[in-house]
Order: C-alpha cells, then sequence, then structure tokens
C-alpha cells in the first residue's frame, strides 16, 4: 500500500501537479494579426524526389571535380598521388541554379583545386525548386 502512495506521489511530482493542457484550437482571437498558416503546407517542402536528383546532379559532376585535382597534379602544384575530399555547403535557388557554394571542410590545400571544384558545383543545373534550398555535398578526390 505504501509503495503505491509513494508511486502515485511520484507520478504526481513528474507531471508537475498540472491538468494537462487543452488540445482544442482557440476561436476566442479570430482577430489576430498573425496569418493563419496554409491548410496545405507541402508546396514548401522539398520533395524527396528532388533532394535525390540534387544528389545525382552533384555525383554527375565528380569526373569533372577530380579533373581539378588532376590538374593542379599535371601543373606541379600538388605531388603525384595526391588524394583528399571536399565538402561543399550549397545553396541552391528556385530556378534550378546555385546561388552559393562554399567549402565547409577539406584536406586539400590547393587554392586552384578548390576554386575550380567551386566552378563545376556553381555550373551544376539543379531541377527546379519550390523553395530555396541548403544541402551539404562531399566529393572524393584523387589524382594519380
Amino acid at each position: 500500500m505504501v509503495k503505491m502512495a509513494m508511486c502515485a506521489v511520484v507520478l504526481l511530482a513528474a507531471c508537475g501537479g498540472h491538468k494537462q493542457a487543452d488540445t482544442t484550437p482557440d476561436t476566442t482571437n479570430e482577430t489576430s494579426n498573425e496569418t493563419p498558416p496554409a491548410s496545405d503546407e507541402s508546396g514548401n517542402m522539398i520533395p524527396p524526389e528532388k533532394m535525390d536528383e540534387v544528389n545525382q546532379d552533384l555525383k554527375r559532376r565528380e569526373m569533372l571535380v577530380s579533373r581539378c585535382l588532376a590538374d593542379a597534379m599535371e601543373s606541379g602544384e600538388v605531388p603525384r598521388g595526391t588524394h583528399g575530399h571536399i565538402v561543399f555547403e550549397i545553396k541552391i535557388g528556385t530556378d534550378g541554379h546555385a546561388t552559393d557554394a562554399s567549402v565547409s571542410k577539406t584536406d586539400i590545400q590547393a587554392k586552384s583545386v578548390l576554386e575550380c571544384a567551386k566552378k563545376h558545383v556553381m555550373d551544376t543545373g539543379f531541377p527546379n525548386l519550390p523553395r530555396p534550398y541548403e544541402t551539404s555535398f562531399q566529393f572524393a578526390m584523387e589524382a594519380n
């Protein structure tokens, strides 16, 4: 009996002793200046198939981006056998064009490689989107 009383006290303390919040919509302030949310907000979401298409568009650029490292190696700017990764933070507009691409992480230090890779990311044609989209993408690079 004492255990049951203790459990009741613990449960009451855990919920703060307050009654559960009423989830019924409040219609008392119908003249609010707030814009009510649209009944269907799915138009603001990026559909998963569009996100997949963005990733596929970037994957198709991997060979071009790797060529940036190969060109730097051929010019002697980086040593033979250099390899590494570049992670870009990419902003894509609704028209399917990249509006910004910045390197967030890399182990490639050659500025020309980074600039060349950024140019290829910025030149990528993406699908039209219902709203601007920010994503990140990692390019693995190796030159022999």
